[in-house]
């Protein structure tokens, strides 16, 4: 009924080994405390940064979309104002040729008074 207490270990004993242990995790556990803090900071950060991004694409996509219909509608106005410039240049052409021939016809029955002047006052 006599134990050895040589063999068994005395509950001071047995947190010593413990304590060395945990005194030996303690900067592991730290060090692991602290990457699995950074790895959550940077998984919030990165989903922020991802958020931020949909953002950014959205409102590239919306602004890309107003300036595609700014463009449609100044491409239209354009057109509009050279078809109204095209019309205007078909009308002063038609007039100036309007105008051209009454010149002619007007120069020309002008030399024939002029002729037919010179030809009375001739005989």
């Amino acid at each position: 009924m006599g134990t050895d207490t040589r063999s068994q270990s005395t509950p001071h004993q047995d947190l010593q080994p413990e304590q060395d242990h945990a005194s030996l995790r303690d900067p592991e556990l730290q060090l692991q405390l602290e990457t699995r803090e950074r790895l959550v900071r940077l998984e919030e950060e990165n989903r922020h940064l991802r958020e931020k991004v949909t953002d950014l694409n959205d409102k590239h996509k919306r602004l890309r979309c107003d300036l595609d219909e700014k463009h449609t509608i100044s491409q239209q106005q354009l057109s509009d104002r050279a078809g109204k410039l095209s019309s205007r240049i078909d009308t002063l052409s038609r007039r100036l040729d309007r105008l051209f021939g009454f010149w002619m016809i007007s120069t020309m029955l002008l030399m024939l008074f002029v002729i037919a002047v010179m030809f009375r006052a001739g005989h």
